[in-house]
């Protein structure tokens, strides 16, 4: 569905989801109920759907207003923000390239909580100055107050994407110095404090409060899987960074001599096993000579395959898309990636063929870092259609990695 731009400051675009429009009227309806049920002696129901409108509504305005200032210090500490949509309580961030700097990650994750905390004293000194603590707009500035204190500290919880955890692992990595530190302290502690909820949501559920008790456990699951996922995609990212061409399991080259003919050229293309396989490599007495293309073979008539000579055709290795054995594993997808067929030759220090990789090759070598061993019948399903297994998007996690300056 297509946000609705709001305004539009330094370039960047603030959004609101339409999905926004539908949390409003039920996070409106859930406020006027509450207000019915505990003031509807004070108040009528118009009275109630205006304090429920209106609180929901000015909720949406200190949260645009607070994520304003944030956007102010992330482009001031390097930040590239494509845009932002916002989804009531929060928003999402569409950016190209994050801060590089652990200070400047510390400033960025400490703003919303405070402009929150901040929001919430002014506007309780303003219910406090009020002269009547049953006035709707009294009640309407509580009400705000309490909310903007709720996500200050909702926004603290040091644990995954929240700034909480941003400042966390913000901290750890100014004073490391290591950036991988962060996130590993990070993780670790963001499962130890989910495990945490889930039992003590499982002791809830049983003994206290069904419905608290399952909320509070549903977090805590939720929280252990991210944890889970964060450290899964931590292991791929080191496994795409540390990793060389050379490292993988090549797929071998088909040879041919370059005074064969195209009768046995014929056979050598009938007896392959890939039919991913376009591409012959000529030798010459052991020596690499060329490469040439099994559509040559339509090229010439078959009454003339015995007097016509593979070598005629060859061309040299160099115009073969290739990538040095040396070539970290990252830069070998983004050059993989750049081609029209999805496969690259590797050559060695002296210039001398090794080997094919490409999308299988590289995702079967990732799984087996990280121990996972696929079915027979999904890597035959995956090397007839030359894809990453499980649909896995290494060029997307590079992009991320860019973003974070990982590499």
């Amino acid at each position: 569905m297509r946000s609705l731009q709001i305004f539009k400051i330094w370039g960047i675009p603030f959004k609101i989801h339409p999905y926004w429009f539908a949390i409003l009227f039920l996070f409106s309806w859930s406020i006027t109920n509450q207000v019915n049920l505990t003031s509807s002696e004070i108040y009528n129901i118009k009275e109630a759907w205006l304090i429920g409108f209106l609180t929901s509504f000015f909720l949406l305005t200190t949260i645009i207003f607070h994520e304003v200032f944030h956007t102010f210090v992330s482009l001031n500490h390097g930040v590239k923000i494509k845009k932002i949509t916002f989804y009531f309580l929060g928003a999402i961030l569409q950016i190209d390239k994050e801060c590089q700097t652990a200070l400047g990650n510390i400033k960025i994750a400490i703003v919303r909580p405070f402009l929150c905390l901040f929001t919430a004293l002014i506007l309780l000194l303003i219910s406090y100055l009020s002269k009547s603590n049953e006035h709707i707009f009294t009640n309407i500035v509580n009400r705000l107050a309490i909310l903007n204190l709720f996500l200050a500290f909702l926004n603290l919880i040091p644990v995954g994407s929240l700034d909480g955890g941003n400042l966390l692992k913000s901290i750890i990595w100014y004073f490391s110095g290591s950036k991988n530190k962060g996130r590993n302290f990070l993780n670790k502690f963001t499962l130890v404090l989910s495990t945490l909820f889930f039992l003590s949501g499982i002791a809830i559920l049983f003994g206290l409060n069904f419905y608290y008790g399952l909320l509070i456990s549903f977090l805590g699951l939720f929280g252990i899987n991210s944890s889970k996922s964060e450290s899964q995609f931590f292991r791929i990212e080191n496994i795409l960074k540390f990793s060389k061409v050379s490292d993988l399991k090549f797929k071998p080259l088909r040879k041919i001599e370059f005074d064969s003919n195209f009768v046995e050229l014929n056979n050598v293309v009938k007896n392959k096993k890939d039919n991913q396989d376009k591409y012959l490599f000529l030798t010459n007495s052991g020596r690499w000579d060329g490469f040439v293309e099994e559509k040559i073979l339509k090229d010439v008539s078959v009454k003339k395959w015995k007097h016509t000579l593979v070598g005629e055709f060859k061309k040299p290795i160099k115009n073969f898309i290739s990538i040095r054995g040396s070539t970290e594993l990252w830069r070998a997808i983004e050059k993989l990636e750049s081609t029209n067929e999805g496969f690259l030759l590797v050559l060695n220090s002296a210039e001398l063929p090794l080997g094919i990789i490409d999308r299988n090759k590289i995702g079967y070598f990732v799984f087996s870092k990280l121990g996972v061993e696929l079915p027979y019948n999904l890597i035959s399903k995956f090397n007839n259609k030359n894809q990453y297994p499980l649909g896995i998007e290494f060029p997307k996690i590079i992009n991320l990695m860019k973003q974070k300056g990982d590499i």
